[in-house]
């Protein structure tokens, strides 16, 4: 596999405020991703890295299907070129 970069993505989850444990355990089994913080109201603010498993976006589509998430808001995308992809290659331009 060639190096081709890596995505980062920052995001905004919202979770309905009694399941917001059970779906921060559930976001910590996510190839990829780290749970940075909890805010009021059942918010969680994740970051999605690329990695050998499974690309950054799957990871967001896996939160989007998350029992106890009301939604998932891509709130940065970073692409890293220096950094190499370990996830499997998905579409070229």
């Amino acid at each position: 596999m060639t190096d081709r970069g890596a995505n980062v993505c920052g995001v905004l989850v919202h979770t309905v405020p009694a399941r917001a444990d059970e779906v921060a355990q559930a976001l910590r089994n996510i190839p990829g991703s780290e749970l940075h913080g909890t805010a009021e109201g059942g918010r969680l603010i994740v970051t999605l890295e690329d990695t050998p498993q499974a690309t950054a976006f799957s990871g967001l589509e896996t939160i989007h299907r998350t029992p106890g998430v009301v939604a998932a808001a891509l709130v940065y995308h970073g692409f890293d070129p220096d950094r190499g992809l370990a996830a499997p290659h998905v579409m070229e331009a």
